[in-house]
C-alpha cells in the first residue's frame, strides 16, 4: 500500500503543478461495493491552473480496466473507464463570484485535499446505473437454490 496523495488545493492550482499516479482498486473502499473484484488498479492525472477568468481549476483524468458484476447473470463485466473532470477549486475570495452551469463541479480550497478521494469521486460518477453485457451475451443464469 502507498502512501495517500494530499495536496493545498489552493497552491496545487495556482502553481500549476501536475500529480500522476496509479492506485490499486482496493484501496478504494466506497467504489469496492460496485465491483466484481478489486484486481487492478486506477491511473489518474491532476493539472492545476486557472481558466479564463483567473479562477483555479483543478482538471483530473482518471482510467482503468474495472470488473463490474453484470446485473442480468452476475458474471463478470469489463468496463474501461475513462473519465475526465474540470473542478473549480471554491475558495472563499471567490465567493462574490457569479457561477455558471459549467462550473457546477467543484472542490472547496483545502489545504488537505485528498487526491485519491478525488479519484474515486470521478470513477464512481462515471459508472454505469446497471451494468449489463449486451443483450444476448450473457453466460448461463444464476439459479436460486431451494
Amino acid at each position: 500500500m502507498s502512501a495517500r496523495a494530499v495536496i493545498d488545493s489552493v497552491e496545487f492550482a495556482r502553481s500549476r503543478q501536475v500529480l500522476r499516479g496509479r492506485v490499486p482498486l482496493a484501496e478504494f473502499a466506497r467504489l469496492r461495493d460496485s465491483l466484481y473484484n478489486t484486481d487492478g488498479a486506477l491511473e489518474f492525472e491532476l493539472r492545476g491552473g486557472s481558466d479564463a477568468r483567473e479562477r483555479l481549476r483543478l482538471r483530473l483524468s482518471v482510467a482503468g480496466e474495472l470488473k463490474l458484476a453484470c446485473q442480468r447473470c452476475l458474471g463478470r463485466l469489463d468496463f474501461a473507464l475513462a473519465a475526465d473532470a474540470d473542478l473549480l477549486v471554491l475558495t472563499a475570495a471567490g465567493a462574490g463570484e457569479e457561477v455558471g452551469y459549467e462550473d457546477l463541479d467543484g472542490v472547496p480550497a483545502n489545504p488537505r485535499t485528498d487526491v485519491w478521494t478525488l479519484v474515486e469521486d470521478e470513477a464512481l460518477l462515471a459508472l454505469p446505473l446497471s451494468p449489463r453485457h449486451v443483450e444476448g451475451s450473457c453466460g448461463p443464469a444464476v439459479r436460486a437454490s431451494t
